[in-house]
């Protein structure tokens, strides 16, 4: 199961650069630091094998077995030991993530100073280490083995190949640059940098005997998951979700999303079968994210509210105009134009939302907010050519209602010409002979006329057409569209 949170927006004003600067850093350290990291393990494993280590430590590994913990098949193969390849693939791997046994030897506690062949193994073990410390991945991952104080810091910005990079920077990138607007760089940087250290810890406590490195950024980011759940609270936010082979967007409260993600990784840790993924150091990130995010909010208040950043206004009209259709649904018309007149104030021109107010207002089509909201939806679905295709339902809608049209002139002359031009020129007739009913001498009335015959001729209407030039001619003879109407409808003479 995957879930992806998608609110949050990018401010040329305020842009995200810790995000950002934690990106690059990432980058830069897998592409050119730990560049030469895979060439530099396969130097370490062809001494380990080479020069005899494999076999001296092999040996001793399977003698542990046999005397600690009455292994019968390490017994078996002590006693018949042929060192074929197949037999030090399966025993080395099986050595290797044996960290009770690693940490022994080590500690020299399994080939002690007092056995014979003790300085010989020391020393190969020596410059095998030698080796394997220029892996920056070994040097600097965390091994809860043998933790330093540098290495919960360092761990985080490593990483084990491109896809882990990827994956890794993709959600940190979605994640990262809402809180970041929410949180501001200083609080969001401390934010990173804590519940990773925190999501280690808890990783420290299960495994703190194996000696495999813990590479990636994943414990943090898990941990800005977990703080991003609280700094949105019961806020419905965007998210793109995954069940394998159905995929889909939703909206849910911010807060849903902790249990989901905590429920996925527990269930990946105790039923996914064996895997490297570091779902214990995920789960220690979101609980320390949630739990920074709950005192971060409580001792700062509003300064950690998404609001005191700069807010994505598209996302957040989204928002609105859902809660807007909800109330709708549950017929809460106030509620609804509430919310409706919120959007409009962000986004004056929002069609969805002057849309849904016209229906609203029209239920009360004799007031004067019904007309005043077809006015504002009427200018933006004409001001818009591609909104032009909405104007004819809308003013059929409010023809049908008000008894008479209380709408501005030059709206009226724009409305009839979109008419005409959508295939409607009936209807912007009646609106012109309403205009030359009450406007004769305005100066859009010939314009509109030309506009409607233009409409007949293009229809095959011809005889229409050529009344709204003859109209023109007749009415407005020293207009420059009685000029156009003339060559028209000589034109249609000839023809």
């Amino acid at each position: 199961m995957l879930i992806i949170p998608l609110t949050g927006a990018l401010s040329k004003k305020s842009p995200p650069i810790v995000t950002i600067g934690i990106i690059a850093v990432c980058c830069f350290v897998f592409l050119v630091i730990q560049s030469g990291d895979m060439r530099n393990y396969e130097q370490a494993q062809e001494f380990y094998f080479d020069s005899g280590l494999c076999k001296i430590e092999l040996s001793a590994y399977i003698t542990y077995l046999s005397k600690t913990r009455q292994d019968k098949s390490a017994d078996a193969l002590a006693k018949k030991l042929n060192w074929s390849r197949q037999a030090i693939v399966v025993w080395y791997q099986r050595m290797m993530e044996d960290a009770e046994f690693q940490t022994r030897l080590l500690n020299d506690e399994i080939i002690r100073g007092d056995q014979q062949g003790f300085p010989e193994w020391k020393q190969l073990r020596t410059q095998y280490g030698d080796i394997l410390s220029r892996v920056v991945a070994v040097r600097y991952g965390f091994r809860p083995a043998f933790p330093t104080y540098r290495t919960p810091f360092t761990y985080m910005f490593l990483h084990g190949s491109c896809g882990h990079l990827l994956g890794n920077m993709i959600f940190l990138w979605l994640v990262g640059c809402a809180l970041e607007l929410g949180y501001g760089p200083v609080l969001y940087a401390g934010l990173y940098l804590l519940t990773g250290v925190l999501s280690v810890g808890l990783y420290y406590l299960v495994y703190m005997t194996s000696t495999a490195p813990l590479l990636g950024a994943s414990g943090a980011i898990a941990g800005l998951m977990g703080a991003y759940t609280l700094l949105y609270g019961r806020r419905k936010i965007k998210v793109f979700y995954s069940l394998g082979f159905y995929f889909n967007y939703t909206r849910v409260p911010a807060l849903v999303l902790l249990p989901l993600w905590i429920g996925n990784e527990c269930f990946q840790l105790f039923f996914g079968g064996t895997s490297h993924v570091a779902y214990v150091a995920h789960l220690g990130g979101l609980a320390s994210g949630a739990l920074l995010g709950f005192v971060g909010r409580k001792c700062l208040g509003g300064a950690m509210e998404p609001e005191a950043a700069p807010q994505d206004s598209r996302e957040e009209q989204v928002s609105l105009l859902d809660e807007a259709l909800e109330k709708l649904g549950k017929l809460d018309m106030d509620g609804a134009r509430v919310l409706l007149e919120r959007v409009l104030e962000r986004d004056p021109v929002n069609t969805k939302a002057l849309t849904h107010l016209f229906h609203i207002d029209k239920l009360q089509p004799e007031s004067e907010r019904f007309h005043a909201t077809a006015s504002r939806l009427f200018l933006r679905l004409t001001n818009d050519k591609g909104e032009h295709r909405s104007v004819y339902p809308i003013f059929q809608e409010y023809v049908r209602l008000a008894p008479r049209l209380r709408l501005d002139q030059q709206l009226l002359f724009r409305i009839s010409s979109v008419l005409a031009a959508q295939g409607h020129p009936e209807d912007g007739e009646r609106i012109m002979a309403v205009l030359l009913r009450s406007h004769p001498r305005s100066a859009g009335i010939p314009t509109g006329i030309l506009n409607l015959a233009r409409a007949y001729l293009h229809l095959g209407k011809s005889d229409r057409g050529r009344e709204c030039l003859q109209v023109i001619c007749r009415k407005y003879p020293e207009s420059s569209e009685c000029h156009i109407a003339r060559k028209l409808l000589q034109g249609q003479t000839q023809s």
